[in-house]
């Protein structure tokens, strides 16, 4: 077979396990008798005297210098039986797409598969996108267990299997040398190993002060506190691997957060270690069990106290047990083997590349999509090229907002309530939805306090079947929260961190509580791992598609005014609003949908410029030219004398801020409801409250 791979790197090692895993299995691969090209990018952190490897005696290596060079090895490339793209390849979804159009047989070979699918999930596409998924044949991954049944049932591979890393024996093997550490860690830096590694390692030496241990690999901050008996190496070359580790009494495994999370996923440093007959104490992660007995040939710990108590045992026979199941099973020539049979078992090689099915479009669902600013989102969702669902009950808003989208082909409308078990319509498509946004609720006071009880439901039973939705599906959530969740505040202006002053038995609980209870729910399917999750705190919002009747204090002085009815004013009008215009908001939702924040961060949006209700009265009545009579109405029940929001989270995390000025929006709102009555021969009712939103 003549094999041509694309990878992120084979001729340097430095700071990436790419070159070593490439290394090992298309050494065995050629020696199976296969012919190999390895196309290689050149970049500069992988030149010079980074590049380890610059002849290498099993394959052909090349670089190219960027994306047009490829054109240079078309026929190679077209000529091979089969083509492989690795992850993180630079440009690596113009390559794959370079690749299908030209390739006979082509696979992806994911390094990173749970980084990769994380990444997705964001809309993250570095160096794959869901669109070039089904054009590879095979879809090779580092991970196996339920994350195959994943990239097939979800992102629409071909064929998803295994294909782990491996060792190469011949590299890593027990060598002659004295003991010179109880434990040992070869590891480039990562932030989420970091925490592992203290609690596993650091902190042993430090209550084992006669012991010695050694952390090996680069890239690690100078402000780590390193205890005195803890030998430092920044780079070890893979030609001393084996000597590292067979100067080891133990060594330790230490695992990325996101393989942790999706289990059956071996890093390297397991079978090199364990070719080298080191016996191994490794952070505990499902499917382990599958690759290495437990107690017999592999330690697992999760405490330091743990470690204490395994390094002080004699592990010979554990590290002779891990060294057969190695020799046995996880060798390159193993990996070699299972490539080949995976390359074998494509269907004969297709004269049109292009000829690929689609992979049916991602979805976006968007519950209370119908409302007043679901109905804007929805339209800046399809502006920006996505497929939209909206779910909604319409109770409290209107099919008009949907008029100018439904014809839309990438628009569906589904009528349903989030009380209820959602629609077949929507969990039968579950796989394909990517992003859920959840502004199903009624948010003004005289809506959500004329059934208090479904209001409730709808933010915990509602939001209890949209996140199951998100689990099942592994879409991102966002929640649309509010300003309530403050109350009638003590602090001023209302930063994320401040807990509210709420009354949970007034007329506005319902809708506070209810809030509160959503966030908490939201925020708990995060730190269980069931969801990825976004939580936005909405302030006083205002534009075109309100409802005349909806009880918000902006659509109330504004319907009235240009009605000729009285203008009802609640208390003497001192108590102050920050309103932001409904465009800005969206921008500010979809910014966070997309962000890479923690997803325990609430963040609030809302524009700070902060007036009086008389201050905004003025403005409608000088907008308007009205002649109506004001009237003032004691103060509601639980409102609250001052909302201004602190922005300054979401200036740090997400670069935003509201753009659009108190004048401009109030004259765009105003013109639309000039329209809106005059056209619809609305006659406002007379509002009994002035809502927060």
């Amino acid at each position: 077979m003549k094999l041509v791979v694309l990878g992120l790197s084979l001729g340097s090692s430095w700071g990436n396990g790419h070159a070593t895993t490439f290394r090992a299995l298309l050494k065995a691969f050629a020696a199976r008798g296969h012919d190999v090209l390895f196309l290689e990018r050149e970049v500069p952190w992988y030149a010079g005297a980074h590049r380890d490897l610059p002849n290498p005696d099993f394959c052909r290596l090349e670089y190219y210098a960027d994306l047009p060079a490829l054109e240079e090895w078309r026929a190679e490339i077209a000529e091979a039986d089969a083509v492989i793209v690795g992850s993180y390849v630079p440009d690596g979804v113009a390559v794959a797409r370079f690749v299908q159009d030209h390739a006979r047989r082509c696979a992806f070979y994911d390094i990173d598969t749970p980084v990769t699918l994380a990444k997705l999930a964001r809309g993250d596409f570095e160096y794959l996108s869901p669109d070039v998924i089904p054009g590879y044949d095979v879809y090779l991954s580092f991970t196996g267990g339920p994350t195959l049944d994943r990239l097939e049932g979800d992102y629409g591979a071909q064929a998803a299997r295994a294909l782990y890393c491996s060792v190469d024996p011949d590299k890593y093997y027990q060598t002659d040398v004295a003991k010179r550490w109880d434990l040992s860690y070869l590891g480039t830096y990562s932030p989420d190993r970091q925490p592992t590694l203290e609690r596993l390692l650091l902190a042993v030496a430090r209550a084992c002060p006669d012991r010695r241990f050694a952390v090996a690999g680069p890239q690690y901050p100078a402000d780590i506190d390193w205890p005195a008996n803890v030998e430092r190496i920044d780079h070890l070359p893979p030609a001393d691997h084996a000597a590292f580790y067979s100067a080891s009494r133990f060594t330790l495994n230490v695992t990325r957060a996101d393989m942790i999370a999706s289990g059956w996923s071996p890093s390297v440093r397991l079978f090199e270690a364990g070719a080298c007959g080191t016996p191994i104490i490794s952070d505990r992660w499902e499917g382990i069990d599958t690759l290495f007995m437990p107690g017999h040939e592999i330690l697992l710990a999760d405490t330091t106290e743990d470690v204490i108590a395994a390094i002080a045992r004699d592990a010979d026979a554990l590290g002779a047990a891990a060294q057969s199941r190695v020799l046995a099973r996880h060798t390159a020539a193993h990996r070699a083997a299972e490539l080949e049979t995976y390359l074998n078992a494509v269907a004969t090689p297709r004269a049109d590349a292009n000829r690929r099915q689609a992979m049916p479009p991602q979805i976006t669902l968007v519950a209370g999509g119908a409302g007043f600013i679901g109905s804007h989102l929805c339209a800046a969702l399809l502006a920006r090229g996505e497929t939209v669902v909206c779910l909604d009950n319409l109770q409290t808003s209107r099919e008009s907002n949907l008029r100018a989208l439904i014809d839309h082909p990438r628009f569906e409308f589904v009528e349903g309530d989030i009380v209820n078990p959602l629609p077949a319509s929507i969990t039968a498509r579950a796989a394909r939805i990517k992003r859920i946004y959840n502004l199903a609720c009624a948010a003004s006071p005289p809506q959500y306090q004329l059934d208090p009880e479904h209001t409730m439901l709808t933010n915990v039973t509602g939001t209890n079947h949209l996140l199951r939705l998100a689990e099942t599906a592994g879409a991102r959530f966002l929640l649309t929260s509010t300003s309530e969740v403050y109350g009638d505040p003590e602090m001023h202006p209302q930063h994320e961190d401040y807990r509210g002053f709420v009354s949970c038995t007034g007329p506005r609980a319902c809708y506070d509580e209810g809030k509160r209870a959503a966030e908490a729910m939201t925020f708990d399917f995060q730190r269980m791992r069931r969801a990825e999750v976004r939580v936005a705190r909405i302030f006083n919002t205002y534009g075109p598609q309100m409802h005349p009747d909806d009880g918000r204090v902006v659509s109330n002085l504004i319907c009235q005014a240009l009605s000729g009815n009285d203008i009802t004013i609640y208390g003497d009008g001192s108590q102050t609003r920050s309103f932001c215009y409904v465009s800005d908001l969206v921008d500010g939702l979809m910014r966070l949908m997309e962000s890479d924040i923690n997803g325990l961060e609430p963040i609030n949006l809302g524009n700070p410029n902060e007036l009086t209700i008389n201050d905004l009265l003025d403005r409608v009545i000088a907008m308007t030219g009205t002649e109506a009579t004001v009237t003032r109405l004691p103060l509601p029940i639980d409102d609250p004398r001052r909302r201004k929001p602190d922005i300054g989270r979401a200036k740090a995390l997400l670069g935003w801020e509201p753009r659009v000025d108190l004048a401009t929006g109030l004259e765009r709102t105003c013109a639309w409801f000039a329209e809106e009555i005059g056209s619809a021969g609305v006659s406002p009712k007379t509002p009994v409250l002035a809502a927060a939103e």
